[in-house]
């Protein structure tokens, strides 16, 4: 009768640990999945710049035209073929990718200004962008993110003291060879 009895408790003390166990490995993986989420999420809304890439295309599009684009939407039908054609705003200069805006202005024939400001909840992970572009350089200024409020005030094409206030620093400026 003692073996019987004695049988029983080690069988429930094995259970136990059996669900134990088995609630550790649910809980662990479980954590490791949440941590999976966040890491995804967390990459999927970081602000990626793609300033370079926008000032080679317009460069690619005065080589071949003699002039800057007054729309973005000029730039695509030429260049980016994207279709369906995105949406540029109304008056065919902003556009949003990668949890940056850009907004472009063409200053004159010969030169052109963009802004690339983050947006999203991660914005301040990224910084803020100013451009001047013309065939033969480029000056630049970078920052810190901007909020919602201010890049509706931002004047298309800023002075020293409005980069200033944005406490944005100017970068080297580029000079281009010659273009074939």
């Amino acid at each position: 009768m003692e073996n019987f009895e004695k049988k029983q408790r080690v069988s429930k003390l094995r259970i136990s640990y059996l669900i134990l166990l088995l609630a550790c490995v649910v809980g662990a993986g479980s954590y490791g999945y949440y941590v999976y989420t966040v890491f995804r999420d967390w990459q999927l809304n970081m602000p990626q710049p793609q300033v370079e890439k926008l000032i080679k295309d317009l460069r690619l599009y005065h080589l071949q035209t003699r002039h800057f684009p007054a729309t973005l939407n000029e730039v695509n039908e030429l260049i980016w073929h994207t279709r369906p054609t995105p949406n540029y705003g109304n008056d065919g200069r902003r556009a949003r990718t990668k949890n940056y805006y850009y907004y472009y202005t063409k200053v004159d024939e010969e030169t052109c200004a963009i802004w690339a400001l983050p947006v999203g909840r991660q914005r301040h992970y990224a910084s803020s962008y100013f451009v001047v572009l013309s065939p033969a350089w480029l000056r630049g200024w970078k920052g810190n993110d901007v909020d919602d409020e201010a890049i509706a005030k931002l004047p298309a094409v800023p002075t020293q003291d409005d980069l200033a206030e944005l406490k944005m620093r100017e970068l080297p400026a580029r000079v281009f060879t010659a273009q074939k």
